[in-house]
């Protein structure tokens, strides 16, 4: 196995994955950071273009880490052995395990997506907690939805907290992003139904059609959907709340809408 050591937090390497992290403009849309063995593991799994990869020595000693530097060492990502202090610098969580990496990616637009039949699109419209976002990409990939395409206001996708609490589903499933006028057009043309929830709504959710084309709009942790969009929407129904909160988390709706499209048509197929 083939890699360097790094000692000094001035290389041009570590200077480079810092900027990675804090996201400056240079890296915003093209890198991001994956912090840790199960995360890196997943991103192999899925091809992601892994171009460095940075790890302790205490790493490297344990089973754990010499079966994924191995398999590490057979891509063409390059490898560094950094002391502690180094990788610090490069995670932000309070214990890091041991192991980093920069992945590179080009951003997916809407032309580009590729549909099943009977699609289900879920869109973030101006989610701006990185841990309801990756919960919402987590769930999507789990109910095999076809995209997350987030629009204006909405938190980095790429960011390690967001990447974090995908649990790996950020490698899994298209994520896109793109804006309202644009999104409203490119739904219009597939005939895909757009569906908002709201307390009042006379249509539970329960009760709605949503065997379909259909794409969830979850909207601004505290201001909730756009006004343009909620105008543009084509269903608009209601989770019912039966005891004394007020409402529900985001992202714990965004899972009662997709799961209950999926309900909806596995019911259709066993009939």
């Amino acid at each position: 196995m083939r890699y360097t050591k790094i000692t000094s937090p001035s290389n041009p390497h570590i200077r480079e994955a810092i900027a990675v992290k804090e996201k400056r403009s240079k890296y915003k849309h093209r890198a991001f950071i994956i912090e840790g063995t199960h995360l890196l593991q997943m991103g192999l799994a899925s091809g992601a273009a892994i171009k460095r990869v940075f790890f302790t020595g205490d790493y490297a000693s344990k089973r754990e880490g010499r079966i994924l530097l191995r398999h590490v060492s057979k891509t063409n990502a390059e490898m560094f052995e950094v002391t502690a202090p180094i990788l610090s610098k490069l995670t932000d969580t309070e214990t890091p395990q041991g192991i980093v990496a920069i992945a590179s990616y080009t951003p997916l637009k809407l032309e580009g997506l590729q549909l099943k039949n009977s699609p289900i699109l879920v869109i973030s419209d101006g989610i701006q907690d990185p841990g309801n976002l990756g919960t919402i990409i987590r769930t999507s990939d789990a109910a095999d939805a076809d995209a997350v395409i987030l629009l204006p206001g909405t938190c980095d996708a790429f960011m390690l907290k967001t990447i974090r609490a995908t649990a790996g589903s950020i490698f899994n499933i298209p994520i896109i992003t793109t804006d309202a006028d644009a999104l409203i057009e490119w739904l219009r043309a597939k005939n895909i139904r757009t569906a908002v929830t709201a307390g009042n709504a006379p249509v539970s959710i329960y009760d709605a059609d949503l065997r379909g084309h259909v794409a969830f709009v979850l909207g601004n942790e505290t201001q909730g959907v756009s006004d343009k969009l909620r105008k543009a929407a084509d269903i608009v129904i209601r989770i019912p709340i039966l005891g004394r909160a007020e409402s529900l988390n985001v992202a714990v709706s965004a899972a009662l809408c997709v799961y209950e499209a999926v309900r909806q048509r596995i019911t259709k197929v066993q009939r």
